[in-house]
């Protein structure tokens, strides 16, 4: 099956994507990690990438749609995948669905206030990735639950002003995906304010409905 994971910050997405992924067996692919990968690589597109990067600047949709097309033709996700932080944009949702139609987006919903506290709590394992907040603690306070590393403060989820930026960017890059993809028919719309176990639990009711 092909799935697109989109919410807001804070609403637990990649947690929960890293979960799906196990329990659908369909690789994760983050868009943030595609860069990273690419540019420690050294490929063609992540030295592209790497200079806008420096530049602080967007990487235009072309290259992001390179990268991902890329990604695409790798074995295992010839089955299917779970997307993540991809399409971002009307162009990046046009490519893909050409390139690979979804069959079901989810989209995890959680109001501003919710969103923001839950960024101010969050800590996150630099071992593996995974992240802690308020819908979900270590069971051992500062180490991870999944690989037992060592669990360090997000420092870039202290500025409450710029989480303000990065939530209205948010809501206004996200319009355009849903309305889109209610429109297919293949939305999942999940209340992310519960429990990790219960949203999973939602969302997988949803994916298999």
């Amino acid at each position: 099956m092909k799935i697109v994971i989109m919410g807001v910050q804070g609403s637990g997405k990649g947690t929960q994507a890293k979960l799906l992924s196990k329990e659908l067996n369909l690789p994760h692919i983050s868009t943030g990690d595609l860069f990273r990968e690419n540019i420690g690589a050294g490929t063609e597109l992540g030295k592209q990438a790497r200079q806008y990067a420096d530049r602080g600047e967007l990487v235009p949709d072309e290259l992001v749609i390179d990268m991902l097309t890329e990604r695409l033709k790798q074995d295992d996700a010839k089955e299917g995948f779970l997307l993540d932080g991809f399409p971002r944009s009307a162009v990046q949702l046009a490519a893909l669905e050409y390139i690979a139609p979804i069959e079901k987006t989810i989209l995890l919903g959680l109001d501003d206030e919710t969103a923001i506290r839950r960024l101010g709590n969050r800590t996150e394992c630099r071992k593996c990735g995974i992240l802690y907040g308020a819908n979900r603690s270590p069971n051992s306070p500062g180490m991870c639950d999944e690989c037992g590393g060592v669990l360090t403060e997000r420092t870039d989820d202290k500025d409450i002003d710029a989480i303000k930026r990065r939530l209205a960017a948010y809501h206004s890059e996200i319009d355009t995906m849903v309305r889109y993809y209610r429109w297919k028919g293949v939305l999942c719309e999940v209340d992310a304010a519960g429990t990790v176990e219960e949203v999973l639990k939602t969302i997988l009711a949803g994916i298999r409905d």
